[in-house]
């Protein structure tokens, strides 16, 4: 019997079938130069970022990266470059201390953009780099934790996980469904692989899932 958890995340993949130009290939593209056994230059490195984060809505004009060129993220890069590791990390039997360093992370990012970025748009003022912001960034270059936007907490709470803002205690309960349903996911990911000849990581995986039940919820 073919599982909703295979449905949603193989609905969620079937629209980069039907354009091989689709906005969804921006995370694969970023991710696959992000791969840990490359050798990757920081400039390219941010561009690939860049592209991906403005293809997934995060150059809108009411946000600081609308102000700044692609140069803007080249610190938070050579963090990431450093953090690659975490694109090995088993899901299945993941430690606290990891998720931990995954929280810790996202918070260095958080706090770089907000402790250096000093003016926007010619006012003098901090970077605000929300949970979306951030966890977009890593989801796109280490794959370590999902992409926490609307229609993904949308996913969440409709899915029985509670959330109120992003905390190792969420991430735990995110990994706890993963590891529940971990073969269902697992069946997705070879469906894909076949596909595309690309391992989607399991976060990667659980983004897709809960994202596609947060926007089917708000269709008409």
């Amino acid at each position: 019997m073919t599982s909703n958890i295979y449905n949603k995340v193989t609905n969620f993949y079937g629209r980069i079938l039907e354009d091989k130009n689709h906005r969804n290939l921006s995370w694969e593209h970023c991710y696959s130069h992000f791969i840990d056994d490359k050798e990757s230059s920081n400039d390219v490195s941010c561009l690939h970022l860049s592209f991906y984060l403005a293809s997934w809505g995060m150059y809108r004009g009411s946000g600081f990266l609308f102000w700044k060129d692609y140069r803007i993220h080249k610190a938070v890069v050579e963090k990431l470059l450093e953090s690659r590791h975490f694109q090995r990390l088993d899901f299945s039997s993941i430690a606290d201390t990891d998720l931990k360093e995954i929280i810790d992370l996202a918070e260095w990012i958080k706090d770089w953009y907000r402790e250096n970025i000093e003016t926007i748009n010619r006012e003098s003022k901090s970077a605000n780099a929300t949970d979306t912001l951030v966890t977009k960034i890593m989801l796109g270059t280490i794959g370590c934790i999902p992409a926490y936007d609307r229609y993904f907490i949308e996913g969440m709470r409709r899915s029985g996980i509670r959330y109120s803002k992003l905390s190792q205690e969420n991430l735990e309960a995110v990994v706890e469904y993963y590891k529940d349903h971990e073969a269902e996911f697992i069946k997705a990911q070879k469906y894909i692989h076949k596909k595309c000849n690309f391992s989607y990581p399991a976060m990667k995986l659980v983004d897709m899932y809960f994202w596609e039940i947060g926007f089917q919820a708000d269709l008409p």
